[in-house]
């Protein structure tokens, strides 16, 4: 498996652009490695311990709160996102409730990416590194009703860390 800790920096924007994704939203922008790098018209960055450096950056919103409060507080008045990516607290119990609480306000057939999903080796695995999101990554990819009813596609990229590309699905075939 390649080890990469930046292909996702990568990616995203690719994916954005690609999508023609109008509104983005990062949760853990930490130093802004990836949000810096997507080119949306609407761009939000939230994370608790957001660096100094991101903050005097200009370009994009920034929330300085836990991603649960951004939820309660902030979502569905930005919404809807056209792009989501989770890369917050690396917990399975704390990845699914970033996804569970962002998935009413994704748009139809948008994207939600979850990153550290494919951890290497049992080091990887530390709470500080890819912890054990990789978990419900698993659960979201066999519970194929998880959303009751919402149609959804999920897979895996397999490189380390990892990156988990959920489709909110709504439609198949030309329209």
């Amino acid at each position: 498996m390649k080890r990469n800790q930046t292909f996702h920096e990568k990616l995203i924007p690719l994916l954005v652009e690609g999508i023609g994704a109008e509104r983005y939203l990062e949760f853990g922008t930490h130093l802004g490695e990836t949000i810096l790098k997507v080119n949306a018209p609407i761009r939000t960055g939230v994370d608790s311990k957001f660096a100094p450096l991101v903050r005097d950056l200009l370009g994009f919103a920034f929330f300085k709160m836990t991603t649960q409060e951004f939820i309660k507080n902030y979502a569905a008045e930005l919404a809807p996102y056209d792009f989501v990516f989770i890369d917050a607290d690396h917990s399975a119990k704390a990845v699914e409730a970033d996804l569970c609480g962002i998935w009413p306000h994704v748009s139809n057939e948008g994207l939600i990416l979850l990153h550290d999903t494919n951890p290497e080796s049992v080091h990887d695995t530390d709470p500080q590194l890819c912890g054990d999101a990789w978990k419900f990554s698993k659960v979201i990819q066999t519970e194929t009703d998880y959303f009751d009813n919402v149609k959804f596609e999920a897979v895996t990229l397999p490189y380390h860390p990892g990156l988990t590309i959920i489709r909110k699905r709504v439609s198949w075939g030309p329209k």
